[in-house]
């Protein structure tokens, strides 16, 4: 008998020093950090990847830093980033960033795994992925290591790859590409702002109330994912008053964990699916189009999932999700269509390219075109 562990990840908390000392325990020759220089930069790691050289030097193996990490990573991004390290033996990513830099790792070690030829092209990468060829196979171990706090892609076993120019959202999935290691510093969460704050803390609570009334919800993970629902609503707007206080965004840091934790036995539904358009052909950030729609889908999906009460109490103070929603992005984000330049003649289109397979049919209620159009007019 198959059985589906609920989470394969160690996942500990930890501060920079700590992390550190964690990192260089690791015993491996061949190593590919995935890491944004200006991230680097930012937040004081170039010390450390220098010493981090130095050590797989020693082991006699070498250390490959990734450096170019672009939002909402394409096809052409890992075409580009495979030939970089394709020599390379490798026994462990290591990924330091947001949901961007971690689903790139995932891909390039799905990609290492599946044992490909050099010089892959464009449409022999999305055939591997569409055919879903690398299954099965040894990929290196990933550790994650998140600087933002929404995305959960530390605890999950799929990354999302764009094709920027048929506008396309395709998805690596494996449970071999689950991180192995989920280290969680806050520290390196205080320096993001406000609008990034906001991004990605209202994809956590996004995910989190879609795996809540997922049709492959339990009781266990409703559990999870309304503790993850009230540390959001008692610490996203503090967060974005108060960017400094390290409690504050630690307790974001755990919200997105458990998230994170819920919906990768659930994945997410209707915004989720919606969203992908919204990104791909206005720009929209994932977080942000994913919650957008949050509110009316939950109009729809009440009623039709177990303990939905509980799910809405959770807003009770604030009135209703939407009111939470624009509460927390105040002065920050204007949570109408029409903000991102998108008019009603766009609707179409976007209903054209909102019914993702394994995103929309995990929605309680089964949503038609009509009713995904009435969705968007209803947020213009």
């Amino acid at each position: 008998m198959k059985y589906n562990p609920f989470c394969e990840t160690e996942i500990i908390f930890a501060t920079p020093a700590q992390m550190e000392a964690r990192l260089y325990s690791i015993k491996r020759k061949n190593i590919v950090l995935v890491m944004s220089e200006t991230s680097a930069e930012r937040l004081g790691f170039l010390p450390f990847v220098d010493r981090y050289y130095k050590k797989a030097e020693d082991a006699g193996g070498s250390l490959i830093w990734i450096k170019d990490i672009n939002p909402n990573p394409s096809i052409r991004d890992l075409q580009m980033l495979l030939g970089e390290i394709e020599k390379l033996d490798v026994d462990l990513f290591i990924s330091i960033g947001g949901g961007s830099a971690i689903d790139m790792a995932k891909a390039l070690s799905a990609f290492k795994g599946y044992g490909y030829e050099e010089g892959l092209t464009s449409s022999q990468i999305k055939s591997v992925i569409s055919e879903k060829k690398y299954k099965n196979k040894r990929f290196a171990d990933i550790v994650a290591i998140p600087t933002t706090s929404g995305t959960g892609t530390e605890v999950t076993q799929w990354a999302t790859i764009w094709d920027d120019v048929e506008k396309v959202k395709y998805s690596i999935d494996d449970p071999g590409l689950k991180p192995k290691l989920a280290i969680i510093v806050p520290e390196l969460t205080v320096s993001m702002p406000a609008a990034l704050t906001l991004s990605t803390g209202l994809d956590a609570m996004c995910q989190a109330v879609e795996s809540f009334w997922s049709i492959h919800t339990t009781p266990i993970v409703q559990g999870i994912a309304a503790q993850s629902i009230r540390i959001i609503i008692d610490n996203l707007r503090a967060a974005v008053d108060n960017p400094e206080d390290l409690a504050i965004r630690e307790n974001l840091s755990k919200a997105s964990v458990l998230a994170g934790l819920a919906f990768s036995q659930t994945r997410t539904t209707a915004c989720h699916s919606i969203s992908y358009p919204l990104t791909l052909f206005f720009g929209i950030p994932h977080g942000i189009a994913a919650v957008i729609t949050l509110d009316a889908v939950s109009k729809i999906n009440k009623g039709h999932f177990p303990n939905d009460r509980q799910l809405f109490d959770l807003f009770e103070k604030y009135g209703d999700i939407q009111s939470f929603i624009e509460y927390a992005c105040n002065s920050v984000w204007d949570m109408r269509l029409t903000a991102f330049g998108i008019e009603k003649q766009d609707i179409p289109r976007i209903v054209d390219y909102a019914f993702t397979e394994g995103r929309m049919d995990n929605n309680p209620v089964d949503l038609s075109r009509e009713d995904v159009a009435l969705i968007l007019e209803s947020i213009l």
